[in-house]
């Protein structure tokens, strides 16, 4: 046998097994042991250590005090004449003699949840396991995937590069599962690649950087019961206290400069003494410096943001004011936290990767750091400061079983349109990762100065868990009221809204205990459409199950400015979605086209049913069908879990019968107030002819009140408001209400009160849920087809002879609404892809036969055709941060950039090696975007067919200083490596986000 063979091999046959004290001991013919520990239901451990010394508690991030030997004990092991098979409830644990591959048994559903391929192969620096990969089998996980949350037919990696854009990976979570009911948590903390389906659509690739497999298998019926399982190895969710759902802002008031501007400058900001600065990162030209309490100037002072927000109406509920600035004074400190905590804001410390020295009224930490031991001091000195309430600690990044710990809040560059959809995703990838308390900062950090990216950033962020503004790291003030007034009442509208919700969001995150993520992909709440598990749908996502929101995430307008929305789907046909702002109604289970939404106005939709407490039991009904909602409270210390209240609302509608059950509320806590007044607004077409109200089963008398001065002095009784808001601040922006049938009841003893309330001769939404009909006048389309000149890797455009006002097309089974004209382009396709469709007339509610089927097959990405593993050196250093490999990993989010400055005699040299020869076509330079400092003017190309001898390609180039690519064209070259040179840049430095080679096509 050779060395490699010993370095690397197969599992081998299985060839023995024991049945220790706690675990199944396993022997290999190739001299390797395993150990099988069965924890719970549904939860087993395979552990192979090839040094033989399985320590069972060598995770960090596993906690495994809390299980015993039940399961073990009850389960039963039996021998065939070519498996062992260990049974455990309802599994049966399946491992094949020869080869030695595992699979795991459902009784109850008659299949396999998984299936080993092919043996364990195991190296001393790396271990592959290979699963069986069916067809509709969807998988999630692997921590924050930045831009991605479905990962069949993709690779992700298990590793932290900090990289905040599209391809970044943020938190580094060795557990991935499937829709099909299983999954797996690699107990290691190497690095890792997973392959679902890239390789081979059949098979599952699963590597690690290490020598040992060891590893956790999660069976579950459904997402909840997998992530509940997780929770149990890796800790449940932080529970944050309430203020950390407000509004915060995180700024650097020790080091920041500011010198004087004109307001004709975009980046200006106006100070109260009426005059400009703009940040700046030179002494001399600075007339004022940042502190904590005015002890160089007040107005450039973290005191003074307090009192701006104050001012400006936004309520701030938290403020880090040392951002990025480890030594601070704790007098200084403290007298500013005190200064905060009277205006009802709660202070800060930001930490890199140590405890901070925390004076005693300290109540939260933001840090870098994911190491445990350092977090698990901060909560020490954090619980010591605050007695029995939440300690809070936010980290920019993360590993498997930092929920626990932290609530992952970090800043991307910020100021581009990319940005949003990629953080939507990578917000869906993390709550299915585990991480349910995720945001990012308001339009970034370093960029901005785009007023339409900073408004819809702000409104889409108003629905996340977490709300704040990252200040002072770039040109650009990132406060919610750093551009116009109009801007400003938008945001301030937004927050009002995201207060009125904030029982809603507290109930999610008490639901995120037990494995409801609080962000949450479509599939979650419609399992049954499959287009809601791929890429389709990733730039949306349910708020709980109740509101859908899909942020505006580009800055294409119609014709008056406003926001176009294309792409906009509503999954279900049976459910009836109701805009949260204007009220009107849509039927889902279709895509929704050329939607106009003004800047004030988010697409934002309630389900049907849904149920909301606006706080102080004040409840908003949407009613359709049957549904529930559970609201739960406390008084914000650490023993929520024995002490909070519940309180269950029902809503039936049934034909045009409504029934309204709230049942008492259950639980207690020391600051409970048993006595409480009910409100409902039940939203509604139509008045209602009977209203009853019974309280524990007795009819009580309700008085009609008919305007609304009249009921709002009213202990009880009820109104029919035809001018209904429940969201005054946007009152202003359209003259339509809504209608709502309200009702109030007296203060009465809420833990003994079951409220019945039943309404007759009931409507809402009844034409909405009312499908077209097909008219036999309407003769269906001839000649409709994709335009063969107007067909790219991610759209295509279909034309049709025009006959009626509007049509509806089925792309590949999907139905897409509200397209007019003769031709219509859909975006945001997959490259290579076959899409079949149909066309079909609409005037009114009726509709023509569907044409013939047609279609078209979107052309292959180009960046199938870049070339990886690139080797790149570089004649100057890169700060630590910005790595010359960032140059060439073909993530447009990562970017490169010098330490030092270039000249004609000292030019800077790039060399790109290749693993081999390369015919290509050409080289694409993409600058950086948050300014243009570092942009190449000119250059030279030189190119080596060997990788040693290099020769001049062409003259030197002249390039401009802008954010367009530049193109280097290499038709016909073959090369083993080029030789780039940069004789002068536009700034100090040479920076870049990629240099991407692509090889010919042919």
């Amino acid at each position: 046998m050779t060395q490699n063979q010993i370095e690397r091999h197969q599992l081998g046959q299985l060839i023995g097994a024991n049945k220790r004290d706690h675990y199944y001991e396993l022997h290999y013919s190739t001299g390797d042991i395993a150990r099988l520990y069965i924890l719970a239901d549904g939860i087993f451990r395979y552990f192979l250590d090839p040094a033989k010394k399985f320590d069972e508690n060598h995770s960090s991030f596993v906690d495994l005090s809390q299980f015993n030997n039940d399961y073990f004990e009850k389960s039963q092991p039996k021998a065939t004449s070519d498996s062992l098979i260990i049974k455990s409830g309802n599994y049966q644990l399946i491992f094949q003699q020869k080869p030695a591959v595992m699979s795991i048994f459902d009784e109850t559903l008659h299949r396999n949840r998984l299936v080993q391929l092919s043996p364990l192969e195991l190296g001393n620096d790396q271990t592959t396991e290979i699963l069986k990969q069916h067809k509709n089998e969807f998988y999630f996980g692997g921590g924050m995937q930045n831009g991605y949350f479905s990962h069949k037919g993709e690779i992700i990696s298990i590793k932290r590069d900090k990289i905040t854009g599209k391809g970044g990976v943020l938190t580094q979570v060795p557990f991935f599962w499937a829709n099909s009911g299983f999954g797996e948590l690699r107990n290691t903390e190497s690095a890792g690649n997973y392959d679902f389906g890239k390789s081979n659509p059949d098979a599952t690739i699963l590597k690690h950087d290490t020598n040992m497999f060891d590893t956790f298998y999660l069976l579950g019926n459904s997402p909840k019961n997998i992530l509940a399982k997780y929770y149990m190895l890796t800790g449940k969710p932080l529970m944050p206290p309430k203020y950390a759902l407000g509004l915060g802002h995180v700024g650097n008031f020790l080091t920041t400069l500011w010198q004087p501007g004109e307001a004709k400058e975009r980046n200006a900001v106006m100070f109260e003494d009426g005059n400009y600065y703009t940040r700046t990162n030179k002494p001399e030209d600075a007339s004022g410096k940042g502190s904590l309490n005015g002890e160089e100037e007040y107005q450039f002072s973290a005191r003074a943001m307090v009192d701006r927000y104050q001012k400006q109406h936004f309520k701030l509920s938290w403020i880090v004011p040392n951002y990025d600035v480890q030594e601070i004074n704790e007098e200084a400190m403290a007298s500013f936290s005190e200064y905060a905590a009277i205006h009802d804001v709660s202070a800060g410390l930001w930490s890199q990767n140590n405890t901070p020295k925390a004076s005693p009224d300290t109540t939260f930490i933001q840090t870098d750091t994911t190491d445990p031991k350092v977090l698990k001091n901060d909560a020490l000195i954090l619980r010591n400061n605050l007695k029995r309430k939440r300690p809070l600690i936010f980290s920019n990044t993360g590993i498997a079983g930092s929920q626990n710990r932290t609530m992952l809040a970090f800043g991307d560059i910020g100021g581009n349109w990319e940005n949003i959809p990629t953080q939507v995703a990578g917000f869906l990838g993390a709550s299915l990762s585990g991480q349910p308390l995720v945001g990012s900062a308001v339009d970034g950090t370093a960029g901005g100065g785009n007023a339409q990216i900073a408004i819809r950033d702000f409104e889409w962020k108003a629905f996340t868990p977490i709300l704040f503004n990252l200040d002072d790291q770039g040109k650009f003030s990132k406060t919610p009221f750093a551009y116009n007034s109009k801007m400003t009442q938008i945001n301030r509208a937004y927050l009002k809204l995201r207060e009125q919700l904030q029982t809603y969001l507290y109930t999610l995150i008490y639901r995120a205990q037990v494995g409801e993520p609080i962000l949450r992909p479509l599939f979650l709440e419609f399992p049954h459409e499959q287009v809601n598990y791929t890429p389709q749908v990733d730039h949306e996502f349910m708020l709980g199950p109740n509101l859908l929101i899909s942020p505006i995430v580009n800055g294409r307008e119609d014709g008056n400015g406003n926001s176009r929305k294309d792409n906009l789907y509503l999954p279900n046909h049976r459910t009836m979605w109701v805009d949260l702002f204007d009220g009107k109604k849509y039927l889902g289970g279709r895509v929704y086209n050329k939607q106009s939404y003004p800047s004030w106005h988010l697409p934002v939709f309630v389900r049907g049913g849904a149920i909301f407490d606006l706080g102080e039991r004040n409840y908003v009904l949407y009613p359709q069908g049957k549904s529930k909602m559970v609201t739960y409270d406390d008084n914000g210390y650490n023993d929520y879990s024995r002490n909070h209240v519940a309180t269950q609302i029902t809503s039936d509608l049934e034909a045009s019968k409504l029934t309204i059950t709230i049942d008492p509320t259950q639980g207690d806590f020391n600051t409970f107030q048993t006595e409480n007044t009910t409100n409902l607004n039940i939203m509604c077409d139509g008045y209602p002819d009977g209203l009853t109200v019974k309280i524990n089963d007795k009819e009580i008398p309700m008085q009609e009140y008919g305007t609304v001065d009249t009921f709002a002095h009213a202990k009880e009784g009820f109104f029919f408001n035809t001018n209904y808001s429940w969201m005054p601040e946007f009152d202003q922006y359209q003259e339509k209400k809504q209608t709502a049938l309200q009702i109030k009841l007296a203060k009465r003893d809420i833990t003994d009160s079951k409220i019945e309330i039943t309404i007759r001769n009931f409507r809402y939404g009844n034409e909405t849920l009312v499908h077209a009909i097909t008219d036999s006048l309407l003769r269906s389309p001839k000649q409709p087809m994709v335009d063969p000149d107007k067909i790219s890797s991610h759209s295509l455009t279909v034309v049709w002879p025009q006959l009626t006002d509007q049509v509806q097309i089925e792309v590949n089974g999907i139905l897409h609404d509200g397209i007019d004209g003769n031709s219509f382009t859909f975006h945001e396709l997959v490259p290579n892809t076959r899409y079949t469709l149909r066309l079909r007339y609409v005037a009114g509610n009726k509709v023509s036969e569907w044409s013939d089927p047609f279609g078209a097959i979107t052309k292959p990405d180009p960046m199938n055709y870049a070339i990886n593993d690139i080797h790149v050196t570089s004649s100057l250093a890169s700060p630590k941060d910005h790595p010359i490999d960032y140059l060439t990993d073909l993530k447009l989010a990562s970017e490169w950039e010098t330490i030092d400055g270039v000249s004609e005699d000292k030019p800077l040299e790039l060399n790109f090696t290749f693993n081999h020869l390369e015919h290509l076509s050409r080289m694409v330079w993409v600058p950086r975007k948050i300014d243009h400092q570092g942009d190449p003017v000119e250059v030279s190309v030189e190119l080596s067919s060997d990788g040693v001898n290099f020769k001049p390609y062409g003259d030197h180039l002249t390039w401009k200083s802008d954010s367009k690519n530049k193109v280097v064209g290499l038709r016909n070259v073959d090369a083993k490596a080029i030789r780039l040179k940069v004789y002068k840049s536009s700034g100090p430095f040479v920076a870049a986000k990629e240099v991407i080679f692509f090889r010919d096509k042919k």
